[in-house]
């Protein structure tokens, strides 16, 4: 089941569209003074919603509303029906697509790239993956808009896994990585702050945001908290950043 099911004002808002104006009048945040400009992308303030809340791309209209700095959507699983409710879109907010393993993630990468801001590769790492990111890199060239591919490591990593992971990214192309809010100071120093780092995770005050923040995280993406906190969350993560 999408969890966007067990939000009610997300499905409210796509299908009575009027309302748009009222709830950007009450959370929508213009000139933060927070923006940045990272992997070719300029993020208005540095935090987002992560994947798990619209995993097919539904909701980006009605979320933008709460003027997240962008927002993962996926894990992808239907690439056709994530793609024609993405040409629908009208909100200019960031998307990311997280694809995750599928039987064919060359073609889930293809079909999306032009609709997305960027891609997140939510995937294993082993040596016959590595091949298949390698050969998604390369098909990026071809494109006449480059997106930035972003990979996702996962949290039961040893150390030195994260060690040759990191060293792969590095030499690969890849431009940025996202991890669990636990493991940001970690892959900041191994990869020597030459990769943005976006923290995920349990995210539900804006102080833990603001703490990431200081311990290397670039941009946070936040999981939970938009159904279980509301989405004045993501506000008053934003006005505490202004304000500090």
């Amino acid at each position: 089941m999408n969890a966007s099911s067990n939000i009610p004002f997300l499905r409210v808002l796509k299908h009575v569209p009027f309302l748009h104006p009222l709830v950007r009048f009450f959370y929508q945040r213009h000139e933060t003074g927070l923006d940045k400009q990272l992997m070719g992308i300029r993020f208005a303030h540095p935090v987002g919603v992560a994947a798990g809340i619209d995993k097919h791309g539904e909701f980006t209209d009605a979320m933008s509303c709460f003027s997240p700095a962008f927002i993962e959507i996926g894990p992808v699983r239907d690439i056709r029906f994530t793609v024609s409710n993405l040409q629908k879109r009208t909100a200019d907010t960031v998307i990311l697509g997280n694809l995750t393993n599928s039987k064919d993630l060359v073609k889930a990468f293809t079909l999306i790239y032009d609709f997305v801001d960027g891609i997140v590769l939510n995937v294993s790492m082993n040596s016959s993956v590595s091949k298949v990111i390698d050969h998604l890199l390369e098909l990026r060239r071809y494109n006449d808009t480059y997106k930035p591919v972003i990979f996702k490591l996962y949290p039961d990593l040893t150390t030195d896994q994260l060690e040759d992971v990191s060293a792969y990214m590095l030499g690969s192309g890849i431009d940025g990585v996202m991890v669990g809010a636990e493991f940001v100071e970690k892959v900041r120093d191994i990869t020597q702050g030459l990769l943005p780092v976006i923290a995920t995770g349990e995210i539900a005050t804006p102080e833990r945001a603001a703490q990431l923040l200081d311990t290397g995280a670039d941009l946070v993406a936040v999981t939970n908290s938009p159904s279980h906190y509301g989405p004045r969350l993501l506000y008053r993560i934003v006005k505490y950043l202004e304000k500090r």
